[in-house]
């Protein structure tokens, strides 16, 4: 472990161990502490130079960083939420400390001062619905942040409920809205497709029946002019070769979904979506 992981995995904010890696010696430690570069925050834990205020903030509380915070910090697409600070405690620190964030099952040794993604979702669900950690647990396992044996493992204590949703994860989609928008369909009665290959255009997020063909744009706002010329070429091979394309924005899914929905759902009354692609 370096010096720079150190600011790029938790913000700067290091425990006497993680020091240990990096080959400090704990009277040197005292020393850096008395030099100024390094600043104690709590016992075991360190601040240097820069570190993240937020993270400093949560470990001077008796606390360490979790649950979307940490998810966000490990770079994971996470649903809109309020941007405050999710912590937890310890099982120690609960003694001293009022209760924050919880998980299912006893609390989590503190391994450092932002919790690794497998922690930080034991966490997340139980702030957030069911179809928020299922879109996190996508994407973990779409960037390979664990597989879905670590996932299995981390909630074998959990609820019947949380262990069927883990079951539900599909590490192919790309973004929260796809995953959302699966769900919803598939709660529905409605067959989806995730990540149809198609001949001269590629990957498509959902195919429903054989033809109908759902894009799902990641971000609130998808522009670009380069995304707008690949896009339209997209549609344009899509509508060529028999498929009906159907480009869906992220505020569709998530603000205006019954409305969308309502769309979806008169294609497939129609039967529009059955026929093969000629």
């Amino acid at each position: 472990m370096n010096l720079d992981l150190i600011y790029r995995r938790f913000g700067g904010v290091a425990t006497s161990r993680q020091l240990y890696s990096l080959g400090y010696t704990p009277k040197q430690i005292r020393q850096a502490s008395a030099a100024g570069q390094l600043t104690p925050l709590r016992h075991g834990f360190h601040a240097f130079p820069d570190a993240d205020p937020r993270v400093i903030s949560a470990v001077a509380d008796h606390s360490v960083v979790t649950c979307v915070t940490a998810l966000t910090w490990h770079q994971l697409w996470i649903p809109e939420h309020d941007k405050r600070v999710h912590a937890r405690v310890t099982r120690h620190e609960r003694r001293q400390s009022h209760d924050r964030c919880r998980r299912h099952g006893r609390p989590t040794p503190a391994r450092g001062s932002i919790d690794d993604v497998a922690t930080a979702l034991a966490y997340y669900a139980r702030c957030f619905s069911e179809e928020e950690f299922i879109i996190v647990c996508d994407s973990a396992l779409h960037h390979g942040k664990l597989s879905h044996d670590e996932l299995r493992r981390e909630f074998l204590g959990a609820p019947e409920k949380l262990r069927a949703a883990i079951e539900r994860c599909d590490r192919r989609a790309a973004s929260g809205t796809e995953t959302a928008t699966r769900l919803r369909l598939r709660s529905m009665g409605v067959h989806v497709e995730v990540q149809h290959h198609v001949p001269e255009v590629g990957w498509v997020d959902l195919l429903i029946g054989g033809r109908l063909v759902l894009e799902l744009d990641s971000r609130d706002h998808h522009t670009g002019e380069s995304n707008y010329e690949s896009d339209r070429t997209r549609d344009r091979k899509l509508v060529a070769q028999g498929y009906l394309p159907m480009r869906v924005t992220y505020g569709q899914v998530f603000r205006t979904w019954d409305s969308t929905y309502r769309d979806i759902q008169s294609v497939i009354a129609r039967g529009q979506h059955r026929r093969k692609p000629g």
